[in-house]
């Protein structure tokens, strides 16, 4: 499967290759989501940290990656939607971030009020994986709603309108940088509800496998 050869290159774990591809096997695609399956530029090199990602996300943990800019957060995050198929909904957190942009927020249509659902009820309802971006920038008002999008009851109130079970498939997938103008301490109940991940600085290695991969013609 070429989704996974990026895997295979770097001798990832045959058990955690043949685990995504059950998963993908379990879990199609909705027509509607389709279009956000998407490759990546660049695929993520480093096989301890993938393995303990693809593991994780296996089992049904949502993963919270940590680190210093340039660590390639987004790109491992991006690398591991496009291995499980998953379409992905992209959350970028900051200070005017609320709920109503993450569950969705009531608009007009045919002069009926309906929800405009958000990206974070679209990935429920599809069984995308969200990347939640920059987590620690959240306001209460949006950590609140995650509360019970992470943990074990996988759900989520839409207050107006129902509650919506998360599909099986759905994962998060948190970034964190340390010591930005903006940023705080999560608390120890949202960060309960991941798997923490540090991310190490780059190597001489991978920044070489990552430069002849963008520029294989370079000297």
């Amino acid at each position: 499967m070429k989704e996974l050869e990026f895997l295979k290159e770097q001798n990832v774990s045959e058990d955690l290759i043949h685990g995504v591809e059950e998963f993908r096997k379990n879990y199609g695609v909705d027509e509607a989501a389709a279009a956000r399956v998407t490759r990546p530029s660049i695929p993520f090199y480093g096989k301890e940290i993938l393995e303990m990602a693809i593991a994780g996300l296996l089992e049904g943990e949502n993963l919270l990656l940590a680190g210093p800019k340039a660590t390639g957060k987004n790109i491992l995050a991006e690398n591991l939607a496009y291995a499980f198929g998953r379409p992905i909904y992209n959350v970028s957190f900051h200070v005017n971030t609320n709920s109503g942009d993450l569950i969705g927020t009531d608009t007009f249509v045919n002069n009926e009020v309906c929800l405009r659902k958000g990206s974070i009820y679209q990935c429920a309802e599809y069984g995308g994986f969200g990347i939640l971006d920059e987590i620690n920038m959240a306001k209460n008002d949006a950590v609140s709603v995650l509360h019970a999008t992470l943990d074990y009851r996988r759900s989520i109130d839409v207050p107006g309108y129902d509650r919506i079970d998360l599909h099986p498939a759905a994962r998060f997938i948190g970034t964190m940088n340390y010591g930005y103008a903006g940023t705080k301490e999560l608390n120890e109940a949202l960060v309960s509800r991941f798997l923490v991940i540090d991310m190490p600085a780059q190597t001489e290695e991978t920044l070489g496998l990552i430069f002849n991969k963008m520029f294989p013609e370079a000297k």
